[in-house]
């Protein structure tokens, strides 16, 4: 008999883990397994977005994009037609220069659907003729309120692959 207080098995050795139980439950489970690694994925990607949007909204620059029900702004707008996308033309020191989108939707959407009227960029009316001057403060009054419901930063002239800027609007990096 050995005087060492185990035996020689090499699982023993090993840590006494062994594979096949686990990969046998896997298997067995395999509809569990692929169930959370989507869940995993799709809550990732609101991670993500969501802090995306947060980054935005708390340095905003020039080309940003922010997705706002307009009635918060002008409650005699159209209510069937509310949630526009505004690009932020300029940062001043204590305002903000938007132009206002002419494409609407009746519900909040994300910033790929409402970028997915890129062709219509190249229209003369995609943006509404007035600019839309707006304080910080009433910024970020309509973030907490909830009217502005997201905002992005193009990469290069995209969001999400959707063309949302015409290449002479970019804006050199200075990083």
């Amino acid at each position: 008999m050995s005087a060492l207080p185990f035996n020689n098995n090499p699982a023993y050795l090993r840590g006494n883990f062994q594979l096949e139980p686990v990969t046998a439950l896997l298997k067995l489970h395999a509809e569990l397994v692929c169930f959370l690694l989507i869940a995993f994925f799709f809550v990732g990607n609101a991670f993500i977005e969501n802090s995306e949007k947060e980054r935005v909204l708390a340095n905003p620059q020039k080309n940003d994009f922010f997705y706002i029900d307009y009635r918060a702004i002008d409650p005699s707008s159209d209510a069937r037609f509310r949630y526009v996308p505004l690009k932020l033309l300029s940062v001043d020191d204590d305002t903000l220069t938007f132009k206002v989108g002419n494409i609407a939707h009746t519900t909040p959407v994300s910033p790929s659907q409402h970028a997915k009227f890129d062709k219509a960029l190249l229209l003369r009316n995609y943006y509404r003729v007035d600019n839309l001057v707006l304080s910080k403060t009433k910024v970020n009054d309509l973030v907490t309120s909830g009217a502005i419901y997201d905002a992005r930063r193009p990469r290069n002239i995209y969001i999400n692959g959707w063309m949302v800027l015409h290449l002479n609007e970019l804006v050199p990096d200075n990083s």
